[in-house]
This record gives C-alpha cells, structure tokens and sequence, in this order.
C-alpha cells in the first residue's frame, strides 16, 4: 500500500485565478510521467480543474486528452498552453487603453475612479486599494504608494474625500447589463444572479462592465482579444468582495462576504496579470478533440463532461488516467457562471447553468458528483491502466469523498502517500479483480483498528487526526470495506454516515488515547494507541538516522536529493514534514549554497571525529565521578554509584546524535537522575523533538536530563567542583528550540 511521495520543484506556480485551484507543486505530474509512462501513451485528464496537469504531460512529450466542463477552467488551459508573451499581452491591454470612453479614453477613465487624497503630503495620487467593512457605504481606508513624498500603506479617507469617492457614475444600466448577459427577464434563476451580483461592489462592477461593453466594437485580431479576456478575468476574480483582509490565504469557497475586505484597483490589476498569464515559455500543441489521428505530443482538449465524450476512444487507448481531483467550491461555479456570461454571453453558460441553483456543495453531494465521474470513464478501463489520483488541500472529509467514490466505482486503492507539508495525496488505484462483496460495519471495523494500530506501532510516535483517518479510511479502501451498504441504502448521507463510524475509532473501545489538545474536538491534540505493544523507534530518530547517513555518503547533497532519497525511505503515510528533515539538515550540515539548497556535513561531524569526542566525553565523566567519590560502573550508560546507596546515583548516556528512543526505553538502571550527554550541535533538534512528541516530552520532564559535551568539560575544568554543584549546574541549561530561519526550498 505504501508508495513513496513524488514531491514537486520547488515552490507552487503562479496561476491566473489560482485561489481556485487544486494546488499542485510544479514538477510534480512532470515526475510521475517520467517514471510511469512509456513513448507514446495517452492519459486522460477527466475532472481538468488544473490547467498544469496536462500542460506538465504534453510537456514530458506524451498526448493527453482533457474533458473540461467549465468553460472557464477550458479558456485558462487554452491561453496558458499557448504560452503568451509579454509584448502580446501588453498590446492586448493597450487596445483597450486607448478606446474613447467619453471625452477621455479608457485608462485614465478607470484609473480616476481611484483618486485620493495623499494623508502625508495632501497631493492627490491613485490608490493600489480600498478597504471596506461589510455592509458600509463608503470604504474606510485606502492603500497607497505615493509617488511624491513616499508614503506606503494604509491611509484613513477623510469623511470629505468618502463622499467624493461615493460620487459614482450611475450603476443601473451596468448592474441591468451585468444581470441579462447571464440570464434572461422571466428566467427562474435571476433572483439567484441578482444574490452572486451582490458580491461585487459599485466601483469594480461598474469597471468590468464598462471594459466587457467595450469587448465587441475593439478592432482586435482573435488572438489579442482571448488575452485580453484573460487580462479580465483576472480583474473579475481581483474586483469580488470575496478577499478577506487581511489575511495571507485568501481560497473562499462559499459566497460569504467577510467583515472586512479588500477592493483592488482594476487597472493595476489588469497591468499585473500580465506577469500572472506567462506561466510557461514554450507553447504546447493544443487542439479541440476529434476523431483524427494526432501523432505529436499535445493537448487535445473536450469541451464538456467525460461522458459527454465524442467521439469516444476503444477502451485500450489511454495508458493512464491522472487528473486533480476537486473539492466542492460554490463560490467558484457560481463566478464562473458570471464570467462565462459576461464574457460570452448566456449560451455559453449552458453547461454549468445548474451551478446557480445551487447554494450548497456538501460532501455527501461531492461523493456521488466524484462517482459520476469514475464511473464515467469506465469504458477506458483495461488490466494495464495506471490510475493517479492527486487529493490537494486533502482533509479527512475531501479524502473519504474520493476514496468511497473510488471504491462505488469498482476500484481498488493499491497504493497511497501523502505529504502533510504540501496537503496533498497522492492516490493509486486498479480495477476490483471480482465484483464487490456486501460490506458489513462488524467485519470492516476490525480492518480499521488493524489498520490504525499497524500505522501507529510503525510510525513509533503520536499522530494527529488527519493521519490516524487517513490510515483508517485506505486500509479500509486498500480491502474494498470502506464504501459500505447500509450507508450506501441512502447516497445522500452515505458519507456522512461514514464518516460519524469512522470517528467512533477515536471516541469508543480500547483503540486509542488523546495526548494534549483538550476534549472539544477530536481533531486537536495527538493520539496514541491506548495499549501498545511492541513499536518501532520513533519515525523521527530513523528519518535523522537516514539522513546522516546520506549526509556522510554524498560530498554535497541539495535539499531536492534529500527529499527524494528520504521519501524513497520512509514512503506513503510516513512521508516526513520538511521542519523535520530541516531540522536534521540544520543540526550536522552546514548550507553552502542558498540559491541552489546545497548542504554539505559539517567537518566536526564526520565519524571518526565523533567517535573521538564520545571516547573524550566518557573518560571525562569517568574521571570526574571519581574525583567525586562515586563508584564507576559501565560504558554505556554510564553508571555513578554510591556505598550508600543501593541504586546508581547518575547513569550517563553518551551520544553523538539526538536519536535518543533506544537509549530511554532500555535504561534499565534505576538511577536517581538519568542524564543524556550530546553534542551542542544535536541541542536543537533534541529540543524539536521534544516539542512535536507529547510522549517524549514528558518522559524527558519526568525521567531524564539533557545536557551538552560543552558543560561536561566546563564542570571538569572547574577546581571547585563538588556534588551538590554538579546537580544544580546540570539542570539550570535544558536545549530550547528555537525555529529555523531557512526554508528547505
């Protein structure tokens, strides 16, 4: 069942309306395709909701056919693909520049409607933005840059200046022509317009409806007028009231208004998107789906649902199916369908029409939408087809949804990895070898505890309740026991239900233990098995083991071969979080490169070199329990005994390293105080480890003392040693953490 995580390049890309979108790391799809693929397959993309998944595997030289039934997400593909220029585009927006608007032409017709005064130096300047409370008439604060005394950031606007900012022109014939390219005069579905108008405020509705009134009689060729478009789209997602403030993520997927918010100055958004539309320099091949025979790489996209699709292809033709798979996002489909209408008018809404009736996208919703499409592409089933799911901003709910839609539709999950990091999994599937049989709750239960309680005794360590679900619901899915019949008697609640018997595994029976996080949710905190048994070392000890040992194999290594030799290493649910491996990296090797991530083990380091120290380290504590009149028993630990007493006063234990797990669970002595000796180096990541594992925190609280070479030789050096110094100097510096400055990437 495990597989190791295929991570991305780097950062996520860039992309136009990308708030909306399933984020997959560049490189990602491009990695897959080099190690799954053969010259000249075809892969099908059915759910088409991230323009760069086919563009990666049309980049690899492979053909890819994509079904996309937003007309939105189909134009992003199309412009993306063909890789615009920055000198097109900008002549794009310049058409629109220079077109009559009244007296004036257009653009500084927009850019007036964002005059302000400057709060420092009273000169009037444009600004970057408005910052509204919900349900004010007037925005309260403008953000700026002034070009004439420098001042930068948020400026109250005066009670004067809010009225002349209210000043508009009229907004009637813009709202009336904003609402009847969507839906006619006795539609049944204006009032429900009329509700997604309301997210866009007077100034930017006012502004896109003047430049989308302007689309038609601008001498543009076909070329200049889809960028242009592109350019508007932008300033369509820019100029809605769905951008909280402030706030680092803005991802809506409701039609909320938030208490306060930012409304964008539309030019400068328009001359933004030019950079936002340059997401590659090549351009790929990209044509409307036929029956012809295509022979070079490329896209070949269908306009419409997968079971729509004509002509179809033989069930053998396509060698993978790989697509993103979505999440349920009302605020989207509902923009979209504005979009779609404003830019093309109401036809071009017929395929997503529905999307207006609709308020409310939950997950038992979402499950049969998902199985519509896996049962969809069916008929392109075959024994050698690969099946990859990507899951991004995967959480229990949005998992669960794909794997029962999966599992209805007659496939099997043979593999899985996820990174907590990127919030993604990564999915595997094959076709059930024999018809599903009758799942029972009894039988599918113990599945989930044995799956639950292998995960934990493997990981070694607490998880929180993403990971524990997660285990849960792909060793229920990896047995075809997660889709259940007497859950699936009622579809509509079919997840819901599913999900409530999937959280009885937290809250009843003698599974599992809450470790911090108080009791109002189970989602908070970490658990662990209630009895455990026998469990591996911590994950964390060997994922630090492993990577010293690349780190002294490899002369130079890049953050890049880290993750893929420590993902190869620890695959599927145990893929390590990149604070961890950096948090390794940080603690013996030292960052040569920071453009390029190059690190390289520090020369104090190496083995022989430790082996020295400790060898040091060791004779130090020996000579120096003697010269405090303590019996010396041992080498490892260390033990310091008194004639008095009948159990060690100190045992010592020695190390090189903070992979500490071995050493408390076999400390058999009984000393009175149990001490762990590292290097200053290993200081840190003690202290990471600590504060990520509840359990470790409290034995090391409770049962031992941490302490560093440097403090050793400092004691020895010191004349007026004694016991009762040694005890209070060894506890007054416990390792604190403290967070790296440095990213992996």
């Amino acid at each position: 069942m495990d597989i190791p995580y295929i991570p991305g390049r780097g950062l996520l890309p860039e992309l136009p309306l990308g708030r909306f979108l399933p984020p997959i790391p560049g490189g990602m799809v491009s990695e897959w395709c080099q190690k799954f693929l053969s010259p000249g397959d075809w892969v099908l993309d059915p759910f088409g909701f991230n323009p760069m998944v086919p563009i990666e595997i049309a980049s690899e030289g492979f053909k890819v056919l994509v079904t996309v039934n937003n007309p939105i997400h189909a134009f992003m593909l199309k412009i993306i693909a063909s890789a615009p220029q920055e000198e097109e585009l900008i002549a794009a927006l310049q058409d629109l520049a220079i077109t009559p608007k009244g007296d004036e032409r257009m653009e500084p017709y927009i850019r007036g409607l964002y005059q302000v005064t400057c709060a420092n130096c009273k000169r009037q300047i444009e600004a970057d933005s408005f910052l509204w409370e919900k349900g004010s008439d007037y925005p309260f604060a403008a953000q700026v840059e002034c070009p004439y005394c420098s001042a930068v950031g948020e400026q109250e606007i005066s009670s004067e200046y809010k009225e002349i900012l209210g000043a508009l022109p009229p907004i009637q014939l813009h709202q009336a022509r904003a609402l009847n390219r969507i839906v006619g005069r006795d539609d049944k579905m204006r009032s429900q317009v009329i509700n997604a108008l309301n997210t866009y405020p007077a100034r930017p509705l006012i502004v896109l409806q003047t430049i989308i009134n302007r689309l038609d009689s601008l001498e543009q060729s076909p070329r200049r007028r889809e960028l242009l478009i592109a350019l508007i789209l932008s300033a369509a997602d820019q100029g809605n009231t769905l951008w909280a403030h402030p706030s680092p993520r803005n991802r809506p997927r409701q039609i909320v208004i938030p208490s306060v918010y930012q409304e964008r100055n539309l030019w400068k958004v328009l001359e933004e998107s030019i950079k936002t539309w340059q997401v590659i320099q090549t351009p790929i091949p990209l044509q409307i789906w036929n029956d012809a025979e295509i022979n070079i790489p490329g896209i070949s996209l269908y306009p419409g649902r997968i079971r729509e699709l004509t002509p179809q292809p033989g069930r053998s033709f396509f060698s993978a199916i790989l697509s993103a798979v979505p999440r349920p996002n009302q605020a989207f489909w509902t923009l979209s369908a504005l979009w779609t209408g404003w830019i093309w008018g109401q036809e071009a809404i017929s395929p997503i029409r529905n999307v207006l009736a609709r308020q409310r996208y939950d997950w038992n919703w979402h499950t049969n939408a998902l199985n519509g499409v896996f049962d969809a592409f069916n008929n392109y089933r075959h024994p050698g087809l690969k099946l990859w799911g990507l899951v991004a901003e995967n959480e229990p709910m949005l998992l669960l949804a794909t794997l029962m839609a999966a599992e209805t539709s007659g496939l099997t999950l043979s593999a899985f990895s996820h990174s907590l990091d990127d919030q993604l999994a990564q999915c595997y599937w094959r076709e059930h070898p024999i018809p599903r049989h009758h799942n029972k709750p009894d039988s599918a239960i113990k599945i989930a505890q044995q799956s639950v309680r292998q995960f934990l005794s493997r990981k070694g360590e607490p998880a929180n309740y993403q990971q524990i679900h997660s285990a849960a619901i792909t060793g229920l899915a990896g047995e075809n026991k997660l889709a259940l019949d007497i859950f699936l008697q009622n579809p509509n609640n079919a997840a819901s239900e599913t999900q409530k018997w999937i959280e009885a595994l937290f809250t009843e029976g003698d599974l599992l233990i809450k470790i911090g996080g108080g009791t109002a949710s189970i989602e908070t905190g970490e658990w662990w098995i209630k009895n455990p048994s026998i469990t591996s070392i911590p994950l964390i000890d060997r994922v630090e083991e492993a990577l010293l040992n690349h780190l002294i194999t490899a002369e130079v290594t890049s953050a890049q071969e880290v993750k893929s030799f420590i993902y190869q290493s620890f695959p599927g649910l145990f893929t390590p979080e990149d604070k961890v491996l950096l948090n390794c990296l940080e603690s013996y090797a030292e960052l040569i490169d920071q453009e390029k991530h190059l690190w390289k083990l520090r020369d104090n380091e190496r083995p022989g070199i430790r082996e020295t120290e400790i060898d040091t380290i060791r004779g130090i504590l020996k000579k120096m329990g003697e010269r405090l009149n303590y019996q010396i028993l041992g080498d490892d630990p260390i033990l310091w005994l008194d004639a008095l007493e009948t159990s060690p006063i100190y045992s010592f234990h020695v190390l090189s390293t903070a992979i500490i797990s071995k050493h408390i669970q076999e400390d058999r002595s009984k000393a009175r105080t149990k001490v762990l000796v590292f290097p200053g180096g290993r200081a840190n990541l003690l202290a990471f480890k600590k504060q990520r594992d509840p359990l470790l925190a409290k034995i090391l609280d409770h049962e031992f003392l941490a302490i560093k070479f440097r403090l050793i030789r400092d004691l020895d050096a010191n004349p007026l040693l004694s016991r009762d110094l040694f005890i209070e100097q060894i506890q007054i510096d416990p390792p604190e953490y403290r967070s790296s400055q440095l990213a992996l990437f």
